[in-house]
């Protein structure tokens, strides 16, 4: 307990057992939500990893019909989507320590990154195969569009937060 509040609770009447007593259930509760936090932010990590390969698979048609413009185009839209999920569901879970959300970060960056480089490479062999007009595509850059479209959201709301954080302490 903080010493200013353990300090007004003692001047209230409170005894110092009461106090350690309150204390210790406080820590059970917190406990207890901290495992359904680690739950519920696994939970997320698959929902997202599902939704990525779900997008990845609703980019193959896009990638063998369209050119490099209009297919960036989709593929950022799709990555923010994907990312405005991400930020949703994986930064509101407060009990989660910063390692877990930047690990998590990373670790769906890359199985995202990784789902679109073989959907691109999976889309170029149909383009080959079917003999068509549209050149294959690179599939590191479609990646690297996707990856940095993906993470956008999560980076604007950590600035936004620190600049709310910011104002808060008067800085």
């Amino acid at each position: 307990m903080e010493r200013q509040r353990k300090q007004e609770l003692l001047q209230k009447g409170w005894e110092e057992e009461e106090l350690q007593k309150a204390r210790q259930i406080l820590e059970q509760a917190t406990d207890h939500d901290l495992f359904f936090s680690k739950i519920v932010f696994w939970s997320a990590l698959v929902v997202i990893i599902f939704a990525n390969l779900l997008v990845s698979l609703l980019l193959i048609p896009f990638l063998i019909a369209l050119s490099s413009g209009v297919l960036y185009g989709i593929v950022v839209v799709l990555a923010l989507t994907i990312g405005f999920l991400y930020n949703f569901l994986i930064t509101d879970i407060g009990l989660l320590e910063k390692k877990h959300h930047r690990a998590a970060g990373i670790i769906i960056s890359f199985i995202a990154m990784a789902n679109v480089v073989v959907m691109v490479l999976v889309s170029n062999k149909f383009i080959e195969s079917l003999k068509l007009n549209n050149s294959p595509h690179n599939p590191w850059i479609v990646a690297a569009v996707f990856g940095g479209a993906f993470i956008l959201p999560y980076v604007v709301d950590r600035i936004r937060l620190m600049m709310v954080e910011r104002k808060a302490t008067g800085q």
